[in-house]
């Protein structure tokens, strides 16, 4: 098994022997960048992957379809996670995303099947499409308090999550960005949201309790698939 490294540059890892498994990948001190599909052909060999903080950038594809890892810890010192990242790592149990990443791309732990828990670093402000869609067992997201966009789709079908806290920096929440939570129960909204995505809540028929920011915040009901609004148990923080 080799790294195949240019210029700072991850660009992929080569299997000498077709007989190599369960590999502990130890990315060397100094790759500042993992490059597209750099670990994607040969995933279903690598067990475990060790990231150094010179690493700024993940790009797109670069662990997808890994299905031994359970658990990754993305450095202080990356910023952005490209689209398809950690697409359908099925076994990854924990992710730790350090403080710096400011951007969580398209599709990025997409049907990551046994993720159960995410917490953002106060740096992320962007989360992209089917980001985290389709994580089955996904139970709770603690969003950092810099978050101002949740793309399209982005937690479509976490059919274990319970409860959403979104932070008051948010402006906009995609379509169908949480449609088909069905043990979803609890909503808090902060108070910067302003653009509800279609559906955005869709489909969530175990969702009663909202807590709203003011008595003046007013609820768009296309994001609630033309529930009664009313029929919601609805507090406030500021009383």
């Amino acid at each position: 098994m080799k790294l195949e490294i240019e210029n700072g540059v991850l660009k992929k890892l080569d299997v000498v022997y077709y007989e190599e498994f369960d590999l502990d990948i130890v990315i060397p001190y100094g790759v500042t960048k993992i490059g597209y599909q750099a670990f994607e052909s040969n995933g279903c060999r690598v067990k475990s992957i060790t990231i150094p903080d010179t690493v700024t950038e993940i790009d797109d594809d670069a662990f997808a379809d890994c299905d031994l890892i359970t658990s990754i810890t993305i450095p202080d010192s990356v910023i952005s996670i490209g689209n398809c990242a950690f697409d359908e790592c099925r076994k990854l149990e924990n992710v730790t995303i350090g403080k710096s990443v400011i951007s969580i791309g398209d599709r990025a732990f997409h049907y990551c099947r046994s993720l159960k828990s995410v917490t953002m670093g106060n740096s992320v402000t962007s989360i992209g499409d089917f980001a985290f869609s389709s994580d089955e067992k996904l139970e709770s997201i603690t969003f950092g308090n810099s978050l101002t966009s949740i793309g399209s789709f982005a937690f479509n079908c976490c059919i274990s999550l319970k409860s959403v806290t979104l932070p008051d920096s948010l402006i906009e929440i995609g379509e169908s960005a949480f449609e088909y939570c069905p043990a979803l129960t609890s909503l808090t909204i902060g108070k910067g949201l302003k653009v509800f995505g279609e559906y955005a809540f869709g489909d969530c028929e175990n969702l009663k309790n909202i807590t709203l920011p003011s008595r003046e915040f007013k609820l768009d009901p296309k994001a609630f698939e033309e529930r009664d609004v009313s029929n919601f148990i609805i507090n406030y923080k500021e009383n």
